[in-house]
Parts: C-alpha cells; sequence; structure tokens
C-alpha cells in the first residue's frame, strides 16, 4: 500500500498547482463537480484495485515460478529495459482491447465518461479492469520476468501516464511522435470522428504508429471531451456499472446466442442491424451540469476530504482486519459516495439522506462501534469534521429554501 499512499498527496498537490496555473491563464479547465466525482471514483478504485493488484501479482508469481521458459537476472540494466517495452507494448493491446471489445469497454469506459479533461480525470479509474486486464501481462511471467520488476515498471507507467491528462501543456514537436504526451492523450479522450479509437499507447506513441492507430491533434478542431454516449452523473457508482447494466439489458432482448455472444464480446455499439447504437460523433451537445453554490462547494470539499480520509484509513488498517470487514469499510465508502453524488445532483431527499448518514457516522464514533478501534486523536477529529458538515447541511438547506421561495415569487 505505500506506494500509493505515497502517491495521492503527490497527485492532489499537481492537482492545486494546476487548477491555480488554469486560473491565472484564465482557463476554465476544472468544473467542481466534475472534479469531485473524478476524485471520488479514484479513491474508490484504489481501495477495490488494490485486493485485485494482490491477486494479479500472485497469480503473475505462480505463472513465473511454473512455467518461465528463462531466469533472469534483476541486476542487469537489460532486464529492465525489456521490461519496459513488453509493458508498454501488452499496455497498448489490453487498453485497445478495452475500446474494442464490449465488456472490456464497459469495465473501461468510466475513464472516458468525464466531459472535461485535466488531471483529476487520470484518476477517474474503473473499479473493475484489474479483474480482466492482467491476462494481457502473462506473456511476461512465460517469459521469465521477475515479479519485483514487473509491479515497478508497472508503477512507473501509472505514475508516466498521470501527466498527460491536462490541457496546459502544448505540443511538444518531436517529443509527440516517440511518447504519449499531453497532445497524444487529448486525442484518445476525445468524442471528434477523427479522435474516436486513437491513441492507445501508456508510455510511448510509437505502437500506435506501428499498427495504425495514431492521430495528431488538429489546430483547427479542438478536442471535446466525453463519450458518445454521455453519463449524464455525478454517480461514482453508477458511472462503473451503467455499461454493465446496458450489455445486460441488451443481451436479455437480444435472440439467439451467437447474437448475444457478440453483444458482450462484439465492439461497443454492435447491434444485429449492422447500424451501431451509438449516436453520431457530430452530434451536438452541452456538458451535464447542475447548479452549485458557496455552501454546497464547502460541503462537497469537506466530505470529499472525510471519503478521502476513509480511504487512506482503509488502506492503513486493512492488514489487520478480517475480509468481511474490510469488504464491509468498502461498501460503506462507496455508499458515502452515493450519498454525496444524489446531493450534488439536487435529487429529491437527498439533503435528508446526507443530514442521516452524517449523523449516524457521528453516533457510531461516539459509541466507537467502528471497523476498528479508534484513537482518542482520531475520534475527536472525526467529530469535529462531522459537526461542520451537519453546519453546512444546515446552511445549504436554508439557501435552498430561500432560492426556491424567490422561484416561487417570481413566478406569481
Amino acid at each position: 500500500m505505500s506506494p500509493i499512499l505515497y502517491a495521492i498527496p503527490f497527485f492532489l498537490a499537481c492537482i492545486a498547482i494546476e487548477l491555480a496555473i488554469s486560473h491565472r491563464m484564465g482557463k476554465k479547465v476544472y468544473r467542481f463537480h466534475d472534479a469531485m466525482t473524478s476524485l471520488n471514483i479514484g479513491f474508490i478504485s484504489e481501495t477495490i484495485r488494490s485486493i485485485l493488484k494482490l491477486m494479479t501479482v500472485v497469480v503473475y508469481a505462480l505463472v513465473v515460478d511454473q512455467v518461465a521458459v528463462a531466469t533472469w537476472d534483476i541486476k542487469h540494466p537489460a532486464v529492465w529495459i525489456l521490461a519496459f517495452f513488453m509493458y508498454d507494448f501488452f499496455y497498448y493491446w489490453a487498453h485497445r482491447s478495452g475500446h474494442e471489445v464490449n465488456l472490456l469497454w464497459a469495465s473501461h469506459v468510466v475513464h472516458h465518461s468525464s466531459e472535461d479533461f485535466n488531471l483529476s480525470t487520470a484518476l477517474r479509474q474503473s473499479w473493475s479492469n484489474q479483474a480482466f486486464y492482467w491476462i494481457f501481462y502473462l506473456p511476461m511471467a512465460i517469459a521469465g520476468i521477475p515479479v519485483t520488476v514487473f509491479v515497478i515498471t508497472a508503477l512507473i507507467s501509472a505514475l508516466y501516464q498521470f501527466w498527460s491528462h491536462t490541457q496546459l501543456v502544448g505540443k511538444l514537436g518531436w517529443l509527440d511522435r516517440t511518447f504519449v504526451t499531453p497532445s497524444n492523450h487529448r486525442c484518445h479522450h476525445g468524442r471528434n470522428p477523427y479522435c474516436i479509437d486513437k491513441n492507445y499507447g501508456g508510455t510511448l506513441i510509437i505502437w500506435d504508429r506501428m499498427f495504425g492507430t495514431y492521430t495528431e491533434e488538429r489546430d483547427d478542431e479542438p478536442v471535446v471531451y466525453g463519450t458518445l454516449t454521455p453519463l449524464n452523473s455525478w454517480n461514482p457508482l453508477w458511472g462503473n456499472v451503467k455499461n454493465y447494466a446496458g450489455i445486460w439489458h441488451d443481451v436479455r432482448r437480444t435472440s439467439g446466442w451467437s447474437n448475444k455472444l457478440m453483444v458482450v464480446f462484439g465492439q461497443p455499439g454492435w447491434s444485429i442491424s449492422g447500424h451501431s447504437n451509438d449516436p453520431s460523433p457530430e452530434a451536438p451537445r452541452d456538458r451535464f451540469e447542475t447548479p452549485n453554490n458557496k455552501f454546497l462547494l464547502l460541503y462537497g470539499l469537506l466530505a470529499t476530504t472525510a471519503i478521502l480520509s476513509l480511504v487512506i484509513d482503509l488502506l492503513m488498517t486493512s492488514t489487520s482486519m478480517t475480509w468481511p470487514s474490510r469488504l464491509a469499510y468498502t461498501a460503506f465508502i462507496i455508499v458515502n459516495t452515493v450519498c454525496l453524488s444524489r446531493l450534488f445532483e439536487g435529487r429529491r431527499g437527498a439533503w435528508v439522506i446526507e443530514s442521516a448518514r452524517v449523523s449516524m457516522m457521528g453516533g457510531a464514533f461516539i459509541l466507537g462501534q467502528w471497523f476498528h478501534p479508534l484513537t482518542d486523536t482520531t475520534r475527536a477529529l472525526g467529530l469535529m469534521g462531522l459537526a461542520t458538515s451537519l453546519v453546512l447541511l444546515i446552511l445549504l438547506r436554508q439557501h435552498q429554501n430561500r432560492v426556491q421561495s424567490f422561484v416561487t415569487m417570481e413566478s406569481v
């Protein structure tokens, strides 16, 4: 867990710096609800993916131990160079499959669901892709690439890809022709016709050039971000399951086993008629947005910070927790993000549900009924945060009532 715990403050610091620079430049690249949703999706993905990553490493280690065709000296530089190119090559195919196979797209789509493009988007990672993508790296295990080399290479690749999610860095000349740069990756996240299913590389863009999936960012056509079928929600849970639900619905209403299999393993948007179910890439639309105010902004920041604190607490204590407790804690964090998203979306009853959630957490802290023993300091800080949350919720409700009263008077 150590790399994750070190990476989180680094990522958040970079996001704060990008926000400050973009504000200074007069460029609006962040929207509050979208950024908070990206962060919450990313926070939870680490709690779930950490379990799946452990399973991936165990399977990888077993394959190396049982069927590796060669033994490599971890101290030799050539091993690391070979591992880098092998990992990046297989990452390309894993990533490409995530766009060209409907089941894998259902896992990967949440990363593309944001209609903004900034460093917070990099954290909007799928909760389930580790269940599929480990298969693509088994050739490295068969080749005998040591587990340590594989894990570190994967970590370096993930860290590298973070910086490519920004609009503040322009084209970089020869670097754009060799590496995955912000310019290249902006195209990958675009829904413009020339951007769709392009630039799959992780660190190197040479694989896209070799296999015909490269495109260059156009100066005369700015990239429009998002997916052809918009998510239209701030709900992290729905963002991760929406396409799975769509596949299940399509399988049930499609006749014939071969057609059902095509729904699952064919290209996204596949249909019996041969015409894509996806809307046209050129169809104009407004970005999904919901009303905001200063009280909702303050509460959203506080609630997201609290969710991050819960995630860090889980990651730090998970090794001493039973599996049922760990899974229950993870589910509890997910419920927190879902409740917050309902408040962001202005759903009916969201204020009541959120107030009840905060009050119940306060009661659990007071009674000491948590997923693990709490220190006095942790309990005190938690209660202070929850008390502040209740105050902000009351102020938010009063503000909403005033706005509603004003709208009613205007209509009369």
